[in-house]
């Protein structure tokens, strides 16, 4: 694997620079798992299955992903996965003066499909096509919900963005007049290293907030400024225990 990653480093002017990269991104399918691209579970829509069945139908309809995970009972379990365009349509079908029911609801919900933390994404992408599935619930050794990993996470991992980022995308960021950029503390650290051209260290905590944590051991107030790797961060909102959004000056 090294020597072929070394041909492919250095074919140079040979090889377009865009499939050089998705080349090398290939290759490390086997060293990047499920973790590093899902999205977290304090992050994830959830619907709440024991909410009114208008408060879940009106989550659904005013939702901008295609699938919603689905939990119920005190223990929170996931009973399912969502889709989205199918109960629409099922609404849509119902005549006006018929009510859709949590049973009818019940009806249209897939089963969950669970995946182990640590899971290879070059073992997750034949899994996903092997059990014809397109997104997955990541949980730890207990069962217990860790996050959200689609096949287009593991697609853009490989061929990079592809799709108009919807308006509650997690790890979300944005480019101020003075040059920084404000950035979500749940923002994956790979995805701003690859994406903001920044080297934020990744044998270690996965987003900026456990890299941040990790660094003060504590919650950092509000305005502290400090350098991790070359880059000057401000911390701009903290809540609950966890810092909401900062500031990078690359």
């Amino acid at each position: 694997m090294d020597e072929l990653r070394s041909i492919v480093t250095d074919a140079g002017h040979f090889m377009p620079k865009k499939h050089r990269t998705i080349l090398l991104n290939l290759f490390d399918l086997e060293k990047i798992t499920v973790d590093d691209v899902m999205t977290a579970h304090t992050q994830v829509e959830v619907i709440d299955f024991d909410a009114p069945i208008d408060d879940i139908l009106q989550r659904i309809s005013n939702s901008h992903h295609t699938r919603l995970p689905a939990r119920e009972g005190e223990s929170e379990e996931i009973i399912g996965i969502i889709h989205v365009r199918k109960v629409i349509n099922q609404l849509r079908s119902y005549q006006q003066d018929a009510e859709i029911s949590k049973e009818t609801l019940r009806d249209i919900i897939s089963e969950p499909y669970f995946v182990p933390s640590g899971t290879p994404l070059y073992t997750q992408i034949q899994q996903f096509q092997e059990n014809q599935e397109r997104i997955a619930l990541v949980v730890d050794e207990y069962g217990e919900f860790k996050g959200l990993v689609t096949l287009e996470d593991i697609l853009e991992e490989v061929i990079g963005d592809f799709t108009t980022q919807s308006p509650s995308r997690v790890g979300s960021y944005r480019k101020e007049t003075d040059g920084s950029w404000l950035v979500d503390g749940s923002s994956a650290l790979r995805d701003l290293n690859k994406k903001l051209n920044l080297n934020f260290p990744l044998d270690g905590p996965r987003t900026l907030n456990g890299l941040i944590l990790e660094h003060f051991e504590d919650i950092p107030e509000p305005s502290t400024s400090f350098r991790i790797n070359n880059h000057t961060i401000e911390i701009m909102q903290t809540q609950d225990r966890i810092v909401k959004s900062v500031k990078i000056f690359p």
